[in-house]
């Protein structure tokens, strides 16, 4: 190799590189330390960010689909409030989406809670009485377990024992929780607004991104660049459409089968799993555990009928559903889908299972490009 300038250049570039790699291992502990104050910093804008990805679809559909017949009118003003009302029916759905699952979960969960309070006695009084029955079927004396009885006044003096010998800690958690609350409802508000900006001047912001590559890579690798970036954004956009279609598919199910069946609480329980599927294979087992704690304190032989009955569900959605649904969407085969969803959660857990369909997609589809290409210029050679 000669030693040029050029060279002597790319030579430092390495070697600076290798160090600041071997560097960062040493130090793994502060880098992943660095990475997580950088992104709390940076959060309202990484949630806006997300927000706009995924309302984009939405609001794609507004304006390529419902609205397209406003390209076609010769008023100005016209095609200039195309963006502005397609913005806002976009986030009015969102609102309505996010509010009809609250006006259909809250008041369960309190009528739910108010049934499990006034059951709970009978409930344990009915464990006694099974657990004797036990005893007795196995010849065992009820003398030598603990009798289950509850001393309520015993409880609650010292429950008020502990709140008075720890009412500072109290107030500062209290403090604490409040603040992050409205830390957190700040952020939510901060990044909406973001949101907003983001979708109104997508193709400004877009047109930015590429002038800016421009300017710094050369042609070729900058065009590599936004090919990657286009497929990656249609691969994302394309397994969140399937995501959600799947989970409406999963949670539209579970309710038919369990009003078949006539498990209790059918509308809320199909709800939070059909909500909780959103993240593949793992989530409808969140849901499936809460379905269970609300089944089995007022009937403990239906809950267990309803996890036999929810497990085969899944193993439906999961080998028959999920792949055709998410892998059409996505453009993979069945089998590359739920290997996706595997390795993905072995090596990220639940966000590697997210991002793991979508991030196969795109390789996948690079590399059909790739041996396409290849395949090509073979046939014209």
């Amino acid at each position: 190799m000669e030693l040029n300038s050029k060279n002597i250049k790319k030579i430092l570039l390495i070697i600076f590189l290798g160090a600041l790699i071997l560097t960062a291992f040493q130090n793994f502990g502060l880098v992943i330390l660095g990475v997580k104050k950088i992104f709390n910093i940076f959060s309202p804008i990484i949630a806006a960010l997300c927000i706009a990805f995924v309302l984009n679809i939405p609001l794609n559909m507004f304006e390529n689909k419902v609205f397209k017949f406003w390209d076609k009118s010769k008023h100005k003003l016209v095609l200039k409030l195309k963006r502005p009302v397609c913005l806002l029916l976009t986030y009015l759905l969102a609102l309505g989406i996010v509010s009809l699952l609250i006006l259909v979960i809250i008041p369960d969960i309190i009528e739910t809670i108010t049934y499990l309070a006034e059951k709970m006695p009978s409930f344990m009084l009915d464990v006694k009485n099974w657990l004797e029955g036990l005893l007795e079927r196995f010849n065992i004396e009820q003398s030598d377990i603990l009798d289950i009885e509850i001393n309520w006044k015993s409880a609650a003096n010292t429950i008020i024992a502990w709140i008075s010998g720890s009412s500072g800690k109290i107030v500062d958690s209290a403090v604490n929780i409040t603040a992050s609350v409205l830390s957190g409802i700040f952020d939510t508000v901060f990044s909406l607004v973001i949101s907003v900006y983001i979708l109104a001047g997508k193709e400004k912001i877009g047109a930015f991104v590429k002038r800016t590559l421009g300017a710094f890579l050369k042609p070729k690798t900058n065009s590599f660049i936004s090919h990657i970036a286009e497929k990656t954004n249609e691969s994302f956009s394309r397994f969140i459409g399937g995501q959600l279609f799947e989970s409406v598919i999963l949670g539209t199910l579970c309710f038919i089968g369990m009003t078949i069946f006539r498990f209790p609480n059918a509308l809320i329980i199909s709800v939070l799993i059909c909500v909780t599927s959103l993240v593949p294979v793992v989530g409808a087992a969140v849901g499936t555990v809460i379905g269970f704690l609300l089944i089995v304190i007022t009937n403990p032989i239906k809950a267990i009928f309803f996890v036999l009955f929810v497990v085969i569900l899944q193993q439906i959605e999961g080998n028959l559903i999920y792949p055709k649904v998410v892998g059409k969407a996505v453009g993979l085969p069945g089998i590359l889908v739920v290997s996706a969803v595997l390795v993905g959660g072995n090596i990220g857990g639940v966000f590697g299972a997210l991002i793991g369909v979508p991030t196969v997609a795109v390789l996948y589809t690079l590399l059909k490009e790739m041996v396409d290409f290849s395949t090509s210029e073979k046939i014209k050679d």
